[in-house]
């Protein structure tokens, strides 16, 4: 799948239309990747937010429900991709970029695959001692996977070891 920011849609003097196209970019990514098209423009309005962004200013940008904001905020909060941040002298929710939301991302999709090593355990141990060829292609799922949360752990650790960028301009 190819995405492509419209070079004539967007100019450098327009930083509401690069947030703008870079969110849905971001939502059609996710979207590809099986999450809600809205929860990848919500994660991509946010990488691109100085400050914590409020519940409503969010709906309002992304011009979608309150309650589709509230559905995939709690999905990406879930992920460990976003946070909840309460600003003093405020009644609604704010949100920001979670700390390492790209480390955070990679322990999901190990933990993930841990799962399905398990699940393939279980079935191999379920199986006949004659199922041959179905213990064959298990015992090739779980290389696959133990050979991915290998690669995607040294992945994770690194991505933690970066250095953290600055929350808000303030953090400078």
């Amino acid at each position: 799948m190819t995405i492509v920011l419209d070079p004539q849609a967007v100019t450098v003097q327009d930083p509401f239309a690069i947030r703008a196209c870079f969110a849905d970019r971001m939502g059609q990514h996710m979207e590809a990747e099986g999450l809600p098209r809205i929860a990848g423009r919500l994660f991509g309005l946010l990488i691109l937010a100085p400050d914590p962004v409020s519940f409503g200013a969010l709906a309002e940008e992304l011009q979608v429900s309150r309650g589709s904001i509230s559905t995939n905020a709690r999905l990406l909060e879930s992920k460990g991709l976003i946070e909840r941040v309460a600003v003093p002298g405020e009644r609604q929710d704010f949100f920001r970029l979670a700390e390492r939301p790209y480390a955070n991302m990679m322990r999901g999709i190990i933990a993930r695959m841990q799962d399905m090593l398990a699940t393939l355990a279980e079935t191999a141990d379920a199986l006949p001692r004659d199922a041959a060829v179905e213990r064959a292609r298990l015992d090739e799922a779980r290389q696959f996977f133990e050979t991915s949360v290998s690669a995607f752990a040294d992945i994770a650790a690194r991505l933690a070891d970066l250095p953290v960028p600055a929350q808000t301009p303030d953090d400078r």
